[in-house]
């Protein structure tokens, strides 16, 4: 266990490969903790070649086992990771600090979880060990004082997409589904409908979004108003709104295929809906059809049928709950 300086501030440094959905669960975790104790927050994003990041975490581990390898020049006292590229560098930091860093690794790192201090993964992984703590989907950044502060930041854009509103967040294809032509045609259903039963809707696709799908959302909803399409890959465009977006829907539809953004809606304790995708696994939603059914279980989540209404639950905080597992192993947090 890491020596701690409870006079101190904690230093944490967040590793990712930079993606924002991949970045956001570790930094969750860390503005969680400086929730509870005094945190010096650090982000370090992973550079690297291709033919480095194609090789696996324990090859990458042996080729470098510094932290300087992986730019890593100040010894954190907490290290928090995710994604795949944050592996190996969690892996020098505990080999070079020791019992003076305590490491955490964010998803199934898909190697024995005992080479770091403490696991977090989604409950429909069916990760388990000792130190592997497990929760429905994944971290997440969301507050109500970080929804309220970009509500307040996007005011003006917000303003010409009058209430009631509804927050589409489409995803794309990835190892799990795929947005297919069939399911798209339905996600458009979905987002016609709502503008003609005079919601205002803010549409957010992704990185894994196709460029036909983005392109067809922009065309079809070109003409209609009351209507706000983020799209990341066009110029000139605000900040990304997803949290704006998150803030200001009074109900929120999102594509299965993403944890981060079904878990992210289900902390806003708004009614949330899935909207289709289409699977690669033989037979259904294989190990997502456990996630949908703990957030349906827990957050009343069900397919999108045309109805925002749904019945109220508590705003899902799993974050709040895996920080205090945190805190507690680290033995930072007195809980009388």
């Amino acid at each position: 266990m890491p020596r701690v300086n409870h006079n101190a501030a904690l230093t944490c440094l967040v590793v990712s490969d930079g993606r924002r959905g991949i970045e956001n669960q570790a930094l969750g975790l860390a503005e969680a903790l400086a929730r509870l104790r005094k945190t010096e927050i650090t982000r370090h994003v992973v550079k690297s070649g291709k033919l480095f990041r194609a090789c696996p975490p324990n090859m990458q581990f042996t080729l470098k086992a510094a932290p300087a390898d992986y730019g890593i020049e100040v010894m954190p006292g907490i290290a928090i990771g995710c994604g795949r590229q944050a592996i190996a560098p969690l892996l020098a930091l505990k080999k070079t600090g020791g019992e003076d860093v305590f490491t955490v690794y964010i998803q199934d790192p898909h190697l024995d979880p005992k080479q770091f201090d403490l696991v977090i993964a989604p409950q429909h992984d069916g990760l388990a060990g000792e130190n592997v703590q497990t929760m429905i989907g994944s971290p997440n950044r969301v507050t109500e004082k970080l929804l309220a502060e970009n509500v307040l930041n996007f005011a003006v854009e917000l303003a010409k997409v009058p209430a009631p509103r509804v927050a589409v967040l489409i995803g794309g294809t990835s190892k799990t589904h795929t947005l297919s032509p069939e399911v798209h045609e339905e996600h458009r259903r979905a987002v016609n409908g709502l503008v003609d039963q005079g919601f205002s809707v803010m549409l957010s696709t992704s990185r894994r979004t196709p460029d036909w799908a983005r392109e067809d959302h922009c065309k079809n909803l070109f003409e209609r108003k009351r209507v706000w399409i983020w799209d990341e890959n066009r110029s000139g465009q605000v900040d990304n709104p997803y949290f704006a977006f998150l803030g200001a829907a009074d109900a929120i539809l999102v594509t299965e295929d993403s944890t981060n953004m079904l878990t992210e809606a289900c902390a806003t304790g708004k009614p949330v809906f899935t909207l289709p995708m289409s699977s690669k696994k033989a037979g259904g939603a294989g190990k997502f059809a456990e996630l949908y059914q703990n957030l349906k279980n827990r957050c009343h989540v069900v397919p999108f049928e045309g109805n925002i209404e749904a019945p109220p639950y508590n705003v899902l905080d799993e974050t709040r709950r895996m920080v205090e597992t945190l805190v507690k192993k680290i033995d930072i947090f007195n809980e009388s």
